[in-house]
C-alpha cells in the first residue's frame, strides 16, 4: 500500500513541471504556514489569555522532543527513502537518511494540537495545512505515507505528554502578559498605530519578508540562468535547418537514462507536451521508446515551439535537470519536423 501510494502521487506530480512545481511547494509551505498560525495565534492573545500562550509554548516544545526523538530513532532504525528504492522521480533535493518519520510532520502534529487546544478553528486549519504537507511529501518521493502519519502522530503524541507543564509555563506568562497589558493601553490610549494593530502589523511583516527574500533569490537564481544562456547562446552560434554533424543523433532512452556522456545530442521522438513556464522558458516533453526528455527553448535562443503530436528532430545540449530530476537538451538549439538526424557514426560517449 505505502509503495503504491508513492509511485501514483509521484506519477500525477511527476507527469508536468506545474505539477512538479507544486509537488515541492506543497512539501514545505504548509508547514510555514502552520508556523505562522501560531504566531497569529500568539499575537492575538497580545496581553492576555496566558493560559492559551502557554498553551503554545508546550506545543513547541512538544516539536522540538518528536524531533530529538526522530534523531534517536535514526541511530537505531533505517528505512531508505522512497527515491532510493523505487523508480520514481525525487522531486526535491534531499539527503539519503532515513525516511522514518518525517520531521516536518512531527512539527505539524505538534503545533496542530496546541492549536487545537487553543483555539479550535486554527487547529481545524492546521490539520488541513499537514495534510497537504503529507501529499506534498509524499509526492515528491522523499516519504512513504506511513512516515508522515507517523511522523504526525508522534508530534501529536509529545505535545500531550508534555501539556501538564502549561500550568507552570502559563504563571511566566501570566506576568509577561500583565506588563504587556499595561504597555498596551498606556499607548493605546495615546493613539499609537502599532499597538493597535499590533498582530495585524505583525503578520504583514512577516508575509512581506518571506516574499521578499523568495523574490530576491528568484531574481538572483533567474539572473545566473540568463546570463550562463546568453553566453552560451553567443558561442553557438546561428541555427542550422538540421543537426550538425557535432550533435550526434542517439536515443531519447539513451539520455534519459543517463547513459549518455557527451554534451551535445540530437534526438528523434514525440512532443506529449508544450508549457510555458514564468521565467520565459519553454519545456518540450519529447518522449520516445518509453522514455522521455525535456527539451527547453530559452529567451536569449528564441524558438517556435512545435505542436504537441508532432513527431520531430530535436537538437541541443545534454544536462541534467537536478531539481527535477530529468535529463534534458537545454537550451534546445534546434527542431525540424519529422526524422531528419544526418548518419553519422556515434562519438564516445554516446551510450548507442
Amino acid at each position: 500500500m505505502d509503495e503504491r501510494i508513492v509511485r501514483s502521487l509521484n506519477g500525477w506530480f511527476s507527469a508536468t513541471s506545474f505539477r512538479a512545481d507544486l509537488a515541492r511547494f506543497l512539501a514545505l509551505a504548509p508547514l510555514v504556514a502552520v508556523v505562522g498560525l501560531v504566531v497569529l495565534a500568539w499575537l492575538a492573545d497580545w496581553g492576555r489569555a496566558p493560559d492559551r500562550r502557554a498553551i503554545l509554548i508546550v506545543g513547541a516544545l512538544g516539536a522540538i522532543l518528536a524531533l530529538a526523538l526522530n534523531v534517536a530513532l535514526g541511530h537505531l532504525y533505517f528505512r531508505p527513502r522512497p527515491f532510493l528504492v523505487l523508480s520514481v522521480h525525487a522531486l526535491l533535493p534531499h539527503p539519503s537518511d532515513s525516511s522514518l518519520y518525517s520531521d516536518q510532520l512531527a512539527i505539524a502534529g505538534a503545533l496542530t494540537g496546541a492549536l487545537f487546544a487553543a483555539r479550535r478553528w486554527l487547529g481545524a486549519v492546521s490539520f488541513l495545512l499537514a495534510v497537504l504537507l503529507a501529499i506534498g511529501r509524499v509526492g515528491a518521493a522523499v516519504h512513504f505515507p506511513s512516515d508522515v502519519v507517523v511522523g504526525f502522530g508522534i508530534g501529536a503524541v509529545s505535545f500531550a505528554i508534555l501539556l501538564p507543564a502549561r500550568r507552570p509555563i502559563g504563571r511566566l506568562v501570566a506576568v509577561m502578559s500583565s506588563a504587556e497589558a499595561t504597555v498596551i493601553r498606556r499607548e493605546r490610549q495615546e493613539g499609537n498605530f502599532l499597538f493597535r494593530h499590533g498582530p495585524v502589523v505583525a503578520v504583514s511583516v512577516l508575509v512581506a519578508v518571506a516574499g521578499l527574500g523568495y523574490g530576491m533569490r528568484a531574481l538572483q537564481d533567474h539572473g545566473r540562468i540568463e546570463a550562463g544562456s546568453r553566453a552560451e547562446a553567443e558561442l553557438l552560434g546561428p541555427r542550422e535547418a538540421v543537426p550538425p554533424v557535432e550533435f550526434a543523433g542517439t536515443s531519447i532512452a539513451t539520455i534519459a537514462g543517463g547513459r549518455y556522456s557527451a554534451t551535445h545530442a540530437s534526438v528523434v521522438g514525440d512532443v506529449t507536451e508544450v508549457t510555458r513556464e514564468l521565467d520565459g522558458d519553454i519545456h518540450i516533453r519529447v518522449e520516445g521508446s518509453g522514455a522521455f526528455i525535456v527539451a527547453e527553448i530559452i529567451p536569449e535562443l528564441p524558438i517556435d515551439p512545435p505542436h504537441v503530436g508532432q513527431q520531430i528532430t530535436a537538437w541541443g545540449i545534454v544536462r541534467h535537470d537536478g531539481l527535477h530530476n530529468w535529463w534534458e537538451l537545454h537550451p534546445l538549439i534546434g527542431w525540424e519536423p519529422g526524422d531528419v538526424v544526418q548518419p553519422s557514426s556515434p562519438g564516445p560517449g554516446t551510450g548507442d
